[in-house]
């Protein structure tokens, strides 16, 4: 009998899975410090922008999520541009190759969509992860906190 575990089903979220351990997921990357009912309301103002979320489930849990905006560019020929954020997997799922279905879906996604690249910012300590991927290091990445 084989050990692998199965791939995960990668789909955009629905408000349902808030309930199937959508915060717990998120939570390895940063705790979300959320109740339900601020979590719903923030699902609904990402329903409401271009901003899409998307979930791997086993089980019917959420295993892991990741984010993804798609800009269209003023520069480049109007081209267009993925911006990959918040790639979180639940602890209980991590290196069961669940982030790099996460982000590869997320790659079909902007290949099909006809973006020129894709772009995301991470700590140091898994650019090798994303390296795996295919990714590799570009410039410099700021932040001011307001």
């Amino acid at each position: 009998m084989s050990s692998e575990v199965p791939p995960p089903t990668i789909r955009l979220m629905d408000a349902t899975d808030l309930r199937r351990g959508f915060l717990v997921a998120l939570g390895s990357l940063k705790p979300t410090e959320l109740t339900d009912e601020q979590a719903l309301d923030v699902f609904r103002r990402r329903m409401r922008s271009r901003l899409k979320t998307y979930v791997a489930l086993m089980d019917d849990r959420v295993a892991g999520t990741a984010s993804l905006f798609i800009e269209p560019k003023f520069i480049h020929s109007g081209g267009i541009v993925g911006h990959i954020e918040d790639v979180a997997v639940h602890t209980a799922y991590q290196h069961h190759g669940i982030g790099g279905a996460l982000v590869g879906h997320l790659l079909t996604v902007c290949r099909d969509a006809g973006c020129y690249k894709v772009i995301l910012d991470c700590d140091e300590h898994v650019i090798p992860f994303y390296e795996k991927l295919g990714f590799h290091r570009w410039e410099h990445a700021l932040r001011i906190d307001l």
